[in-house]
């Protein structure tokens, strides 16, 4: 292959498909090459950077589905980060899955039940037991993010 097919190869298409959705991208701030012919422009993207799956994830980015919990602040379309690890405790906002779909509520737990509550005008409360078929409780919300 010549060295300009070489520079013309797009760097981000995928010749295996993707096994898992995580990945750790570090954020480095900038990338400055060590070899005098890489700032030139003249190199292939895989030798400078490097991605990897994580398998030892601890965080997930969820987009919110609908405006239940808007009057605490977050609305359709937002981005949350879900810590994985973090177990709500009473009072924190939590993703939960229940059969297919996911909910960002409000989180109570009393004794074996769990209590979900929206922040919306006009509040509704959903009681399930703790062993429920289908129900998953993801972890903490511990951010928002909002394209604008």
């Amino acid at each position: 292959m010549a060295k300009a097919d070489n520079l013309n190869t797009n760097p981000f298409e995928r010749s295996q498909p993707v096994t898992q959705e995580f990945y750790d991208i570090p954020l480095l701030g900038q990338v400055r090459p060590d070899d005098p012919l890489s700032a030139s422009g003249d190199y292939n993207l895989d030798a400078l950077v490097s991605n990897f799956q994580h398998t030892d994830r601890h965080a997930v980015t969820l987009q919110v589905l609908d405006n239940a919990m808007q009057s605490s602040g977050i609305i359709k379309g937002d981005y949350l980060t879900v810590d994985l690890r973090i177990k709500p405790q009473n009072g924190d906002i939590a993703v939960v899955k229940l059969g297919e779909r996911y909910f960002v509520r409000r989180f109570f737990r009393q004794n074996h039940r769990i209590r979900l509550e929206t922040s919306d005008v006009s509040p509704s409360s959903l009681v399930i037991e703790e062993n429920t078929p289908g129900f998953l409780l993801f972890g903490k919300v511990l951010s928002i993010f909002r394209e604008l």
